[in-house]
């Protein structure tokens, strides 16, 4: 993860209350280890290490309608609702056949943001019209950091 993206995050964690945020603690590595075989198991692929990393210092994200999904369900400080978590999620999106090609990182009210398997491009997608791309990267760090600043303009 870059720096500048981790700063970000804690930055508005310190903030924002706990009603407007929710910065999950650092997932363990038993967390992880069990992420990476239901990802093998359910779809066949690997996780990007770039992912793996992010979740070691933030297992997800949730803020200002946008959602970057955890290793396992996480209970929401003074809620009942839990995060999102990879493996859920992208169990539900696959249900439409032609998702088999994506991972889902996580969305927003209108997009979702993840890796094209097929070409190898994380994208920032029409949730809606799934074939309009409003962004591409390289890297799973570029797409964090580009949700990272969606949490920063709504604040």
């Amino acid at each position: 993860m870059k720096i500048e993206t981790e700063k970000k995050i804690l930055s508005l964690n310190e903030m924002l209350c706990p009603a407007e945020i929710f910065v999950g603690e650092p997932a363990q590595k038993h967390d992880i280890d069990m992420l990476e075989a239901a990802v093998k198991r359910e779809f066949s692929t690997t996780l990007p290490r770039q992912y793996i990393d992010f979740l070691y210092k933030f297992d997800g994200v949730a803020s200002g309608g946008i959602f970057i999904y955890s290793s396992r369900p996480r209970k929401y400080p003074d809620s009942d609702g839990y995060s999102h978590d990879f493996v859920t999620l992208n169990q539900i999106v696959r249900e439409v056949d032609f998702m088999s090609g994506f991972l889902v990182f996580g969305e927003s009210d209108q997009d979702e943001y993840v890796l094209d398997l097929l070409k190898e491009r994380y994208q920032v997608r029409d949730k809606q019209a799934y074939d309009n791309v409003f962004e591409e990267f390289h890297c799973f760090d570029d797409l964090l950091d580009f949700m990272v600043n969606l949490i920063t303009q709504r604040y």
